[in-house]
């Protein structure tokens, strides 16, 4: 067997196809200002209240200078604050969503959520799929170690 007919490499692929379809979805089918990274980092700012930037990258998967740009981004679109706070004695940047950022992400979240049972339809078990892509996450994190992306 090849690297390229291997489960890592399909995985792989599967997952840059879905990338690139989220990308299109976002420039092509929704109707806003917001790109597929930055509805992303919003959606984690929503889930995860008061979480700092280099937490915030690492739960993206994003390095912290392309996080950066994309909150920059986020900010000048008036869809986040970035407060200067401090942890561990560190000064570090806080996000919080405001009231126009909130409206978007609800109207958006509402199109995808028709995505996402669209898809769900297709799978006769998505919680046992995404349990075992899970499962495969946590094997590449302990082979691997925490994966730096800088």
């Amino acid at each position: 067997m090849t690297y390229t007919e291997s489960l890592p490499y399909e995985i792989e692929k599967t997952a840059r196809l879905l990338q690139i379809s989220a990308k299109y979805t976002f420039a092509n089918k929704i109707k806003c200002d917001i790109a597929h990274d930055e509805f992303v980092i919003l959606d984690t700012l929503i889930n995860n209240p008061g979480i700092s930037q280099s937490d915030l990258s690492k739960l993206v998967l994003k390095g912290r200078s392309h996080t950066s740009k994309i909150l920059a981004s986020l900010e000048k679109k008036e869809y986040i604050i970035r407060t200067q706070g401090t942890k561990n004695g560190k000064m570090i940047y806080l996000m919080s969503i405001t009231e126009k950022g909130l409206q978007l992400y609800n109207e958006v979240r509402g199109y995808l959520n028709d995505i996402i049972v669209h898809w769900e339809t297709k799978f006769k078990n998505t919680t046992a799929l995404i349990s075992e892509l899970r499962r495969i996450q946590d094997l590449i994190i302990e082979n691997v170690g925490d994966i730096s992306l800088e």
